[in-house]
C-alpha cells in the first residue's frame, strides 16, 4: 500500500512522532523505520503495540529493530551494522530534551533536563516552570510527558501562580485531566488510548475521526482560519472526560 510518488524515506525512532511521520510518508513512497529497541514503540508499552504493528504492515513500512543510525550523507543513511539505506529524506525522531535555557535557573533536573517543580509548578522562590522544561507530577506515580496535553494546562496554572505570587493571593495546584493518547496512523486510521497502560479504546476510522476532532478543537486560534464545524469564537477547549463520551 505504499504511495506512488517514489520517495525513499528513513525514519529514526518509533515513538509518537516517528510513527505519525512514517505512516504519512508511506503514502508517498517507501519507508524504513529504524528503532534501537527490540520492539516497536517501546515507550508506548504493550497495550497498543498489536494495532501499531498491524498498521505499519498494512502501509508497507519496513521496520528494523535493534539497530541505529551512525551517519547520513546526501543520498542515504548508514546503520551501525554497516548497512547503507538509499534515502531521499532522513527524519530523526530520537526523543526530546528540555531547552538549554533551563541551565540559567537553579534546581534539580530529571534525565530529560527538565526542572523539577512542586504541585504549584514552582521551581524555587519566584521561579515557575511549565511545558517541556518542567517535570511536574501528573499523579502519584507519574510525571507528565512532553506533550500539548500537559503543556497547555501547565501554562495556565504556572501563569496564574506567577501572577498570584506577585499579588499575594492564593496559588492553585496543577491538577491535569486523566492521561489519554490519540495517535495518528495515516491511512491506517488512528489509536485512542486511556491511562498510563494505554488501553486501546478506539482504533481505525473511529479513532481517526476523534483525532481530527481533537486537532480542530485545540488548533491555535487564527483570525483567518474558518472552522468547518461552524463553531463561533476563536477559542475552544476539550477535556479528557469529554473525549471519552
Amino acid at each position: 500500500m505504499n504511495g506512488t510518488d517514489g520517495a525513499r524515506s528513513v525514519v529514526v525512532g518509533s515513538g509518537f512522532t516517528g510513527l505519525e511521520i512514517a505512516t504519512e510518508l508511506a503514502e508517498r513512497g517507501t519507508v524504513v523505520m529504524i528503532e534501537r529497541a527490540d520492539t516497536v514503540a517501546p515507550d508506548l508499552g504493550p497495550g497498543p503495540r498489536p494495532q501499531i504493528e498491524a498498521a505499519l504492515a498494512a502501509l508497507g513500512v519496513e521496520v528494523r529493530l535493534g539497530t541505529t543510525l551512525t551517519a547520513v550523507d546526501e543520498t542515504g543513511a548508514h546503520l551501525v551494522d554497516g548497512t547503507r539505506l538509499e534515502a531521499d529524506v532522513v527524519v530523526w525522531t530520537g526523543g526530546m530534551r528540555a531547552s538549554l535555557l533551563t541551565a540559567q535557573f537553579p534546581g534539580e533536573r530529571d534525565r530529560l533536563g527538565r526542572l523539577l517543580v512542586d504541585r504549584r509548578l514552582r521551581v524555587d522562590g519566584e521561579i515557575f516552570a511549565a511545558g517541556d522544561v518542567a517535570a511536574a507530577r501528573a499523579d502519584a506515580d507519574h510525571h507528565v510527558i512532553q506533550s500539548c496535553q500537559f503543556a497547555t494546562p501547565m501554562g495556565k496554572a504556572a501563569g496564574h501562580n506567577a501572577a498570584a505570587d506577585l499579588l499575594d493571593v492564593p496559588l492553585v495546584d496543577f491538577d491535569p485531566d486523566p492521561y489519554v493518547t490519540c495517535l495518528d496512523l495515516g491511512s491506517a486510521g488512528a489509536l485512542y488510548t486511556t491511562g498510563w497502560e494505554r488501553q486501546v479504546q478506539l482504533d481505525g476510522a473511529q479513532a481517526k475521526q476523534l483525532k481530527d476532532t481533537i486537532l480542530d478543537v485545540i488548533h491555535p486560534p487564527s483570525t483567518t482560519r474558518r472552522r468547518s464545524s461552524g463553531r463561533r469564537g476563536s477559542r475552544a477547549t476539550v477535556s479528557a472526560a469529554e473525549l471519552r463520551r
